[in-house]
């Protein structure tokens, strides 16, 4: 009798210990349920750890389930449980999806499909929060995460893939933004910007020959796009290409005759023309700049320069003229001084728009006491005390 009696005790024992070890996969959803997440965490915790349970798919969907209502929880004492619970989550969620692979009906597999579709949201959102605080390696985590939650649905995200391929950029992760943006380029992703930021994570790679390519490719894609027009045009600028930069900032100009960076695009050109020695070219463009933005200092300066240059060019030939040479001598000097009156009055002007300008002073000065303009040279020499 006694045999009968302890036989009776110890299956007691293990049913009870049986009972126990899966209480804590109960309580931990009757926590959930009630809002209790800190007692909720605590006890699915022990169960994804415990031998009895840990194989269990519907462990792991309620893990995912606790950790997922403390990444969304509006109260700051739950989300502070863990930082990671979004990601947590859904590594919860495809264990349980493996997990469950016995179960024909794949009831474990639904439910889990419908947290992971919710924790996209999630992800672009976490990602965005620390994108803003400039914590690019983080915001790719979380936009791989949201990447991935599409994957494992089954889908291509290609906002995903084009914010981490944006990031990657900033973030000087070239190899990362690449290998992203290149999938959306594959894809046909229905944005110019995209091959303007695979072409700059292609030049941070060192591939000038793929910039090149992949800018080209987007303009036969997106033909209208001005962004992708001016960026090809910074390559051609960077790489020396003077006429495809002309042409690229002509077309840009055209495009749209009212965009206040026509200013600079008109510089660009004349600088352009500057560099190749072309002078009156030059000189037309930059009063187009100054057309379109009358403060624009650069360009006034510019075109006075024009005039200086010109000036100590026909001054040196003069210079190198034999005493014999008087007359020819005089004529020279006259169109040297003659194109230093025409360079004063742009260097006035760009003198009010930055009165502080070295340059601009030096050449004021130069200008002022060769053509004996003593008045001016000496109000803008008291000007400098």
């Amino acid at each position: 009798m006694k045999k009968l009696i302890l036989s009776i005790s110890m299956s007691l024992l293990f049913i009870s210990v049986g009972f126990a070890q899966k209480s804590n996969r109960t309580s931990a959803y009757l926590y959930k349920q009630k809002g209790q997440l800190e007692s909720a965490k605590k006890a699915i915790d022990k169960a994804v750890q415990n031998e009895k349970t840990k194989n269990d798919p519907k462990t792991w969907l309620y893990y995912g389930e606790i950790y997922y209502d403390i990444a969304t929880s509006p109260l700051p004492q739950f989300r502070k449980l863990d930082t990671l619970a979004s990601i947590k989550a859904f590594t919860a969620f495809k264990k349980a999806k493996a997990l469950d692979q016995k179960d024909k009906k794949h009831r474990v597999t639904k439910e889990a499909n419908e947290y992971i579709k919710k924790l996209s949201s999630v992800f672009y959102a976490e990602g965005a929060q620390v994108f803003k605080k400039d914590q690019y390696e983080r915001a790719i985590t979380y936009f791989k995460d949201a990447f991935n939650v599409a994957k494992e649905l089954g889908k291509f995200d290609t906002t995903a893939a084009f914010n981490i391929g944006i990031t990657g950029v900033l973030a000087k992760d070239p190899k990362v933004a690449a290998e992203y943006l290149k999938k959306c380029v594959d894809v046909h992703f229905n944005d110019p910007k995209i091959f303007v930021y695979y072409n700059r994570a292609l030049q941070q790679l060192g591939d000038t020959a793929g910039a090149a390519a992949a800018i080209q490719l987007g303009r036969k894609r997106f033909p209208k796009s001005l962004s992708l027009l001016l960026e090809q045009a910074q390559l051609y600028l960077e790489r020396g290409k003077a006429h495809k930069l002309i042409n690229s900032l002509k077309e840009a100009i055209a495009k749209k005759p009212d965009n206040p960076s026509n200013a600079n695009f008109n510089f660009l050109i004349g600088k352009s023309y500057d560099d190749m020695g072309k002078s009156d070219s030059a000189e037309m463009y930059y009063k187009n700049a100054i057309a379109v933005n009358p403060k624009f200092f650069e360009a006034y300066y510019n075109i006075g320069a024009l005039f200086v240059n010109k000036a100590a060019k026909l001054q040196k030939k003069a210079n190198n003229l034999p005493l014999s040479k008087n007359k020819e001598f005089q004529a020279l000097e006259s169109k040297a001084n003659a194109n230093l009156k025409k360079a004063v009055p742009w260097l006035e002007k760009a003198l009010k728009l930055n009165p502080h300008d070295p340059a601009t002073i030096k050449g004021l000065k130069e200008a002022y006491a060769r053509l004996k303009m003593n008045d001016k040279l000496k109000a803008l020499m008291s000007s400098q005390k």
